[in-house]
């Protein structure tokens, strides 16, 4: 089955740690096997957050 493409990139944003893991794992289970993603990526844990 061909995988579904998308036009418009989805905003991807992490945040701490349980929400990394619980996205990653979404993302690459139900998510990556149906569908080409675009995404942009913001960190915005602690660490990151002023930078993006």
């Amino acid at each position: 089955m061909a995988k579904i493409i998308m036009k418009t990139p989805l905003v991807e944003m992490d945040g701490d740690e349980m929400t990394r893991v619980i996205w990653g794992w979404l993302k690459e289970i139900l998510i990556e096997p149906y569908v080409e993603l675009k995404t942009e990526y913001y960190d915005l844990g602690l660490k990151h957050r002023d930078e993006t």
